[in-house]
């Protein structure tokens, strides 16, 4: 199986971002390692040959026209970094509470497993995956050497067919123990009813107090149809991962309480850009359209 050009594209953009920008919002170097050479140039080659003649030209007067150079320009950039650091911001106030299990929906090639802070060591780490993306990541994880904590549990689902307390009980996750769910850059690739069933069974399946922190596009952008956004999503559409939905920030608080979730902080892309970005002069930023949102299980 090949993997997904996203999954690849953040692995990158946030190891490109550690050894590039300061100073650093997040530290990890892993993208360079669990990404293939030849699936760099790939990556390269392609995203430069779908971008406009504008960009192109950007490109090419950078003198550069390898992966740092075109991920680095890439609108997705500055978000997949920010994610990275409000989730694990997020993730390390909830250990500080108490909670002891972490599950990663849609893990991709994450690399917290391998680059775990100290507050980690106490954590229960479980990857949920489909089993082709996680038999991938597992071979990429071998092939670099990567040293394997004993606290992280791969748990091969897929979450079209299979359900995800049923999947994570077998691997021994606690239900009567709250936990933090990370699900980053994965909702605006499913349907709405796919979303809906991942957010139900996050509720359904983890105790009160529990805590989700998602990633989504703002459906009315989408609706919208902005001639930069249509362009960006023809482009993922081309490479077989189409934008299929978002949500509303207006109605997002009332969506997730009907599912059992209430939601506790939303944040677009300026907001996000201005916690993490306020003293920076090099542009780094997240996206307008995009959001992060975090949300508890309700008693």
């Amino acid at each position: 199986m090949k993997a997904s050009r996203t999954a690849l594209a953040a692995a990158l953009m946030r190891a490109i971002h550690s050894r590039l920008d300061r100073p650093r919002v997040i530290d990890d170097p892993w993208g360079d390692r669990l990404v293939t050479d030849d699936e760099k140039a790939e990556l390269a080659r392609r995203i430069r040959d779908e971008a406009s003649p504008e960009a192109r030209a950007r490109l090419a007067a950078l003198g550069s026209d390898g992966v740092d150079a075109v991920l680095r320009r890439n609108a997705s950039y500055g978000g997949v970094v920010l994610r990275t650091r409000w989730a694990e911001d997020a993730l390390a106030d909830a250990v500080a509470r108490g909670v002891r299990q972490y599950v990663l929906v849609g893990a991709g090639l994450d690399s917290f497993c391998v680059r775990q802070p100290p507050y980690a060591r106490a954590l229960d780490v479980y990857e949920v995956d489909h089993p082709a993306s996680q038999a991938l990541k597992r071979e990429r994880l071998a092939a670099a050497e990567a040293p394997l904590p004993a606290n992280v549990r791969f748990v091969a689902a897929d979450l079209a067919t299979d359900d995800l307390g049923t999947a994570l009980a077998g691997a021994g996750f606690r239900s009567d123990v709250p936990a933090f769910f990370s699900w980053l850059g994965v909702t605006v690739y499913l349907t709405r009813a796919a979303n809906t069933a991942t957010l139900r069974a996050i509720a359904r399946c983890a105790a009160a107090g529990s805590e989700l922190a998602f990633t989504y596009l703002d459906q009315r952008a989408l609706d919208a149809g902005a001639p930069q956004l249509e362009e960006r999503r023809a482009q993922r559409a081309a490479q077989g991962e189409p934008w299929l939905s978002g949500f509303d920030p207006t109605t997002l608080a009332s969506d997730l309480r009907a599912l059992g979730l209430t939601l506790v902080e939303d944040l677009d892309g300026r907001a996000l850009t201005a916690r993490y970005c306020a003293a920076r002069s090099d542009g780094l930023a997240a996206s307008l359209s995009g959001h992060v949102a975090r949300a508890s299980v309700a008693g």
